[in-house]
């Protein structure tokens, strides 16, 4: 990364173990970065051993979560009756967040299948549906146990006969909500991450909530000798 410009202001926070400053670079884009994948804003600040923390727990508990679910638990749906509340927890994770709106939106777009017809974030199908025939190939490719008249000819669509929510429950049982669970707290979890990102570690409330140094100041300060003095 190129080098910052001396006259910018440094963002940085007070550690509550040893009282030592924390540089948090830009806090929004780390932020960002930790909302997009957990951990990864703390790497980006050099925080390298609390950023491989949370990123090999938490993303262990969403693959898990994943694996649990058999990659069906994470999607949007906004559907009347069919609201997914769950993923208002999973989104805490941009990884699978932005996917799972973005398979929803196409899949009730003009095009009537997820990107690259891939089931993977793609909200379940209800009755009465109309779906491309290529999506309808690939759900009766991957769904064990489905006729070929869970899709009705529509031409240039196929309808959906069935309720896939109610398939995805009877094959997975327990495992589809243990899923879920997982990915729900693996994303609410994850957003005490970002915070972190932005205004570093949690402290007391009578400690200052964050300070900001003048780079000037700090280069002028350091070849005196004399410790930095600290700007809100």
């Amino acid at each position: 990364m190129g080098r910052q410009d001396p006259s910018s202001p440094r963002y940085v926070a007070i550690s509550p173990d040893d009282g030592s400053t924390i540089d948090l670079r830009n806090p929004a884009l780390a932020a960002l970065l930790s909302w997009l994948v957990p951990g990864l804003g703390q790497l980006y600040q050099g925080r390298t051993t609390k950023g491989s923390l949370f990123m090999a727990s938490l993303l262990t508990a969403l693959v898990v979560g994943l694996w649990l679910g058999g990659g069906r638990v994470v999607y949007a749906s906004w559907r009347p009756g069919e609201t997914r509340l769950a993923f208002l927890g999973q989104a805490g994770i941009g990884a699978v967040a932005v996917p799972a709106v973005l398979q929803s939106m196409r899949l009730s777009g003009p095009a009537r299948q997820p990107y690259f017809a891939s089931p993977w974030f793609a909200p379940p199908l209800r009755p009465g549906q109309f779906v491309s025939a290529a999506y309808a190939e690939r759900v009766l490719s991957r769904e064990p146990g489905l006729e070929a008249n869970a899709f009705a000819e529509r031409p240039p669509f196929k309808q959906c006969a069935i309720d896939q929510l109610s398939v995805w429950h009877e094959r997975l049982g327990r495992g589809f909500d243990i899923g879920t669970l997982y990915t729900v707290l693996a994303g609410m979890l994850n957003l005490l991450v970002v915070y972190d990102a932005w205004a570093g570690p949690l402290r007391e409330a009578s400690d200052a909530k964050g300070k900001t140094l003048d780079r000037a100041d700090t280069a002028k300060d350091a070849g005196s000798g004399t410790p930095p003095a600290a700007k809100t």
